[in-house]
């Protein structure tokens, strides 16, 4: 299960299913206001976001789940884990990678995008292309501009706005953190320190690139990927086998 960046969208995802994933089904979820949710409004805040995409995913959770979020999908993944084991039903996620994306108590925004959401757009534009972002370059288009950067410029609000809140449960859930080296927003320090949200086990992978290293070496990644997902696939499949396929989620 794919959570996407801030701005991004469930097909950011879609080169995923043509490619050897260990055996597993890559599903996408689908944020509202982007691409077939366009006319959705924006969810108000991010556990909002993660409150709905958890009572989303509950009817998809009857096989063992691996979840991956770049960015601020990490955020929202790890968010609806602590929901998912709050309720008692984080069993069914077997391991939670983080890509791109500081621990939850790291302090928000990360340098260098302080109030991107107040930017105008050709400052905004020029912070994402700095990024790396994979979109950035169909912004130069006006029309491309009007569509697009609103669903960026209120993803980086409910991010950068985001704390997590306190009281609620420890993860059991084994995180892997992937971080580009050259990721001048967030550095291995900040990836790191997801080992402090977890009980469960925790690794490091770094990568060479940017913020955006997973465009620039996908097939470093998705070696990384199958590294964590081919144990979980050797026992799904001594149960019940199933096909690979590729799903985008979150449709209204």
């Amino acid at each position: 299960m794919c959570f996407p960046h801030a701005g991004g969208a469930a097909s950011y995802f879609r080169d995923w299913g043509g490619r050897n994933t260990a055996g597993a089904e890559v599903w996408a979820v689908q944020y509202p206001g982007r691409e077939n949710r366009i006319r959705e409004p924006f969810a108000p805040d991010l556990h909002t976001l993660a409150d709905q995409v958890t009572e989303e995913l509950s009817g998809f959770l009857d096989r063992p789940a691996v979840f991956f979020g770049h960015s601020m999908g990490a955020v929202v993944g790890y968010e609806v884990v602590r929901r998912l084991t709050a309720d008692g039903r984080d069993h069914a996620v077997r391991h939670l990678m983080v890509s791109g994306c500081g621990a939850p108590h790291r302090v928000r925004p990360f340098a260098g995008q302080e109030g991107a959401h107040l930017l105008d757009d050709d400052r905004l534009v020029a912070l994402l292309k700095d990024l790396g972002s994979g979109n950035a370059g169909l912004l130069d288009d006006p029309d491309m501009r009007s569509a697009f950067l609103p669903a960026v410029r209120d993803d980086y609000r409910i991010v950068q706005s985001y704390v997590p809140r306190t009281g609620g449960p420890v993860l059991r859930t084994d995180v892997t953190a992937f971080v580009g080296r050259q990721d001048e927003a967030v550095g291995a320090d900040d990836a790191g320190a997801w080992a402090g949200a977890t009980r469960g086990r925790f690794a490091l992978r770094t990568f060479p690139g940017g913020h955006f290293y997973l465009g620039e070496h996908p097939d470093e990644v998705l070696r990384a990927v199958r590294e964590v997902l081919s144990p979980l696939d050797r026992a799904a499949h001594a149960a019940a086998p199933s096909p690979a396929s590729i799903i985008d989620t979150g449709e209204s």
